[in-house]
């Protein structure tokens, strides 16, 4: 009876044992848990801090290239029509560039790879920078034939080239960083899940900890994905009017010149410019000059076909891209976009209504000429229309 009572008690306390180090088993087990799933959700704060931070970064280059084309788009208007309220785009341009540049050197300071294309982005953008002042300078003292002969010769055109193509190094390389967090990110979170499945044949708790963590991580990952989603939309759409933007025009436009270059199809480009515009935000205020953008924008939706690229060019100027269009096509579709603009009454945030016109100029697709110079004679198309005494429709030679 002695020795049964014995082994009882060894028994009993081996299960005791037993007990008490399953039980250790599952609280080990479940710290383990615990701070494997604190370690993995740091691990994808970061990587999202590291992909906004990313994406700021790809969001101010596509500024600072709106504002070197918005500087040379000053310049070429001042130099074109010797009206200095195309300075005022130029100024603004020029100064935000700089602005925009310095936040750029202070978003990658941390990074000597990004630092270094930043110094040869400052240089590139000094050289245009300088040789655009230039050509302001030589325009405002009144030299107009040396101004013009430095455009034709091409100066500035190899300065902003060779900006924009530094500005796209810097792009390229923050793109390259984007992915390779995305890559290490969805690396992390499969050994995470590796590691949950594990845990889960040990204890329940594990499963639902881990399911927790996966759960934040999901969330994170779909914020990251409308952040690129809408990334993507700021950098082809015009946030006012809801328009395509010049670079998506270009793109658009591009690709359409070279289909109807293959088809030998006919293809019209159309300028559109506010008359007065200036005098809109000065009399009622630039909340005014955004209603009426939009009402004309409006109107152009109204207008166009869908196969028709329509945008906003830049400031008060709007852009049709018309495939399979003749002259004479192209300038009933324009006329009609005129009065349809000109019957319109505008009701501006003062209170006040009026109405605008607008000067179209319209451009066939000549040969092979290209988009630049197809836009180039439109444009002096439009310049005819506003000598002529402005809310006409006038046709490229």
């Amino acid at each position: 009876m002695l020795d049964q009572a014995v082994v009882l008690r060894k028994k009993a306390g081996r299960r005791r044992l037993i007990s008490l180090c399953a039980l250790i088993a599952i609280a080990t087990l479940f710290a383990l848990i615990i701070v494997n799933g604190f370690r993995v959700t740091e691990q994808r704060r970061e990587a999202e801090r590291w992909q906004r931070h990313s994406l700021d970064v790809l969001l101010v280059t596509g500024r600072l290239e709106s504002a070197a084309n918005e500087t040379l788009r000053g310049e070429r208007g001042f130099l074109i029509t010797n009206d200095r309220d195309f300075l005022a785009p130029y100024f603004r341009g020029r100064m935000q560039s700089q602005l925009l540049l310095r936040r750029l050197e202070r978003l990658t300071r941390d990074n000597p790879g990004q630092q270094a294309l930043l110094a040869d982005l400052r240089t590139k953008l000094g050289a245009y920078i300088a040789t655009i002042d230039g050509l302001v300078r030589m325009q405002a003292e009144g030299r107009i034939l040396e101004a013009v002969a430095a455009v034709r010769a091409r100066e500035g055109r190899t300065q902003i080239r060779d900006f924009l193509a530094a500005l796209r190094r810097v792009d390229t390389e923050e793109r390259r960083l984007l992915s390779e967090r995305s890559r290490l990110s969805a690396i992390a979170d499969a050994n995470a899940d590796r590691y949950l499945y594990i845990m889960a044949a040990a204890a329940l708790i594990v499963v639902l900890l881990m399911a927790y963590a996966g759960f934040g991580a999901a969330i994170g990952h779909r914020k990251a994905i409308r952040l690129t989603e809408e990334l993507q939309r700021m950098a082809t759409t015009d946030a006012l009017t809801g328009l395509p933007n010049r670079r998506r025009l270009m793109e658009g436009m591009a690709l359409e010149v070279a289909r109807a270059e293959r088809s030998g199809r006919p293809l019209s480009l159309a300028l559109l410019d506010i008359d007065r515009f200036k005098s809109i935000n000065d009399t009622h205020g630039h909340p005014a000059g955004d209603a009426v953008l939009q009402a004309v924008a409006d109107e152009l939706r109204k207008v166009t076909r869908a196969g028709d690229l329509l945008g906003r060019f830049g400031g008060e100027e709007f852009a049709i891209v018309m495939p399979e269009t003749n002259l004479k096509q192209a300038r009933w579709a324009c006329e009609r976009l005129r009065k349809a603009v000109a019957n319109r009454t505008m009701h501006y945030p003062d209170g006040t209504v009026g109405r605008v016109t607008i000067s179209s100029g319209v451009a066939l697709l000549a040969g092979e000429e290209g988009c630049d110079h197809l836009i180039s004679r439109a444009d002096g198309a439009l310049y005819r229309a506003k000598e002529e005494g402005r809310d006409l429709v006038r046709l490229a030679a």
